[in-house]
């Protein structure tokens, strides 16, 4: 089960509780998360209260800045909400395909120790007009610990939609314990 830490404010890098050495990359993960924040605000500044999609044209999410982001379509029922875009290094990270099944739910895409981490994600950035940061550890398969750090942004603050989305950043690192 996932053990994580959610807030609209400011998150430190994630410690064990064991006191573990820890090889993590944090600085990359926390840039991941941070980029996606960073732009969003840039973009609500630019262009007021009636926030764009962030350039959703397919074409433009090619580039080095889309290769940890996602795009979920969020449903009512959190674990039926499905991905509709995500980069090559989100993919990789989480062994997916190269291309998302839109008609497929979240719960049926993602390894299960994630999806509450993203069903979390997307019902917090649904309520909220903040940019939602997660972070926290789980479990692999394999027993080892695996730190995590995301970002949900709810890209549309008009109440009218009918489709809510949220457009995120993932990066991950397995904790390698020294003996």
């Amino acid at each position: 089960m996932p053990n994580d830490t959610s807030s609209a404010a400011a998150a430190d890098a994630a410690e064990p509780a064991d006191g573990a050495a820890v090889s993590t990359g944090a600085g990359r993960e926390r840039r991941v998360s941070e980029q996606l924040i960073s732009d969003w605000q840039e973009e609500t500044r630019r262009l007021g209260h009636a926030l764009a999609l962030m350039t959703l044209e397919a074409s433009a999410m090619t580039g080095p800045k889309w290769t940890h982001r996602f795009i979920i379509a969020v449903n009512s029922v959190a674990e039926a909400s499905s991905l509709l875009f995500y980069g090559p290094s989100f993919a990789a990270l989480l062994g997916l395909p190269e291309k998302p099944d839109p008609s497929l739910p979240i719960s049926a895409q993602l390894p299960a120790r994630y999806v509450p981490v993203f069903t979390r994600g997307c019902v917090a950035s649904s309520l909220s007009r903040l940019p939602v940061r997660m972070l926290g550890a789980v479990e692999r398969d394999d027993g080892r610990p695996e730190l995590y750090r995301a970002a949900f942004v709810r890209p549309s603050l008009d109440a009218s939609r009918r489709q809510d989305l949220a457009v995120g950043a993932f990066n991950c690192s397995v904790i390698e314990r020294e003996t």
